[in-house]
């Protein structure tokens, strides 16, 4: 027997039997119990490869063993060995999960067969759980790539969008860390953040779709420059349905010029018919726009943002939205420390 040799533990109430059997299985690490009780304190002790266990014995015995067992360690190899066996005890026995159910006076040659067939079954569910784990780890790991590419992408579109804007660098950024601190607030999911925090990011993607000339227009906009710019949500939305990565975060862009009032564009939505997305980057659109310096005029202070904010709550903004972004700004619009900055992946509901 060598050290690796695969482990048994023989439950019997009978003294000989737990002696013939060590003798048989002398090439593996035989322990030997002598009731159910104890065999499954010494498998919940040190664990076993296999247990060969009578079927009838006192305190407990080999099906309750046996659901034990299985319970605590599935991958463990079990053999019901009994001198009293009957056709429902053995099918119990199988419906448990038992390798084999073997009746006394047993043949050493077929004692021997079940448990290497059993100890084998072993191996292969062990082997194969651990080819099991390894390809999710490779899987999760090609996942999380491919998710810091795609996010890599969105970022360089965001900020290639937002150098066609009057806006100092980073606004796009600072959207999506203001509406994911927001919506945190707000109580939303980690599924529903990440479609927050892609819509917030690429809430001006429609303004590919709008010239040079009016965007980067220093004063007040003709009426047609301002239809031409209104254009911009339904746009940005057509992009977003286009790619089942992006589409989540289709509220934000097509909703993020909607008033709480109905005043606001392109639909003229009202109340909760603004998607929430929508709602909050409103808000924290408007406020980076506020503090940001543009050609036409200074950067207003945060002091000053917010109570612009605040006062257009039940007009222009949701008031729980806004209730939920001044909570957000007060704590500095932190970033959430148990997820990273873009949200674990999935559809939201």
């Amino acid at each position: 027997m060598t050290a690796d040799a695969p482990r048994i533990l023989v439950a019997d109430d009978d003294p000989a039997i737990r002696k013939a059997l060590g003798i048989i299985l002398a090439q593996y690490r035989v322990r030997e119990a002598g009731d159910g009780a104890e065999a499954l304190r010494a498998f919940e002790a040190e664990g076993a490869d296999l247990v060969l266990s009578d079927l009838q014995m006192p305190a407990m015995g080999g099906l309750e063993l046996l659901r034990r067992v299985k319970a605590a360690d599935p991958t463990a190899a079990f053999i019901i060995l009994t001198g009293a066996g009957t056709v429902e005890n053995a099918v119990q026995a199988l419906r448990l999960q038992a390798d084999d159910y073997l009746v006394k006076p047993f043949n050493v040659d077929e004692v021997l067969l079940a448990c290497e067939r059993a100890l084998e079954h072993r191996r292969l569910v062990l082997e194969n759980r651990g080819y099991q784990q390894h390809l999710e780890a490779r899987v999760a790991e090609q996942a999380r790539q491919l998710e810091g590419l795609l996010v890599d992408a969105l970022r360089s579109l965001a900020t290639a969008i937002d150098t066609r804007d009057d806006y100092t660098g980073g606004h796009v950024e600072r959207v999506a860390r203001y509406a994911a601190a927001t919506g945190r607030e707000l109580g939303m999911a980690p599924v529903e953040l990440r479609a927050l925090w892609i819509g917030a990011l690429l809430h001006d993607v429609g303004k590919i779709g709008v010239s040079d000339t009016i965007l980067k227009k220093p004063g007040a906009l003709t009426d047609d420059e301002y239809q031409e710019m209104k254009r911009h949500p339904e746009i940005g939305a057509k992009v977003m349905a286009s790619s089942s990565f992006l589409r989540p975060g289709i509220g934000a862009v097509l909703h993020h010029q909607e008033h709480w009032d109905g005043s606001g564009y392109p639909a003229g939505l009202h109340g909760e018919e603004i998607s929430l997305q929508g709602r909050i980057v409103a808000v924290v659109d408007c406020y980076d726009a506020i503090v940001t310096s543009r050609p036409y005029r200074p950067a207003a202070t945060d002091q000053d943002a917010l109570a612009e904010i605040r006062a257009c709550a039940g007009t222009q903004f949701d008031p729980a939205v806004v209730d939920a972004f001044l909570r957000a700004a007060h704590a500095g619009f932190p970033a959430d420390p148990e997820t990273p900055v873009l949200p674990e992946r999935g559809e939201p509901s």
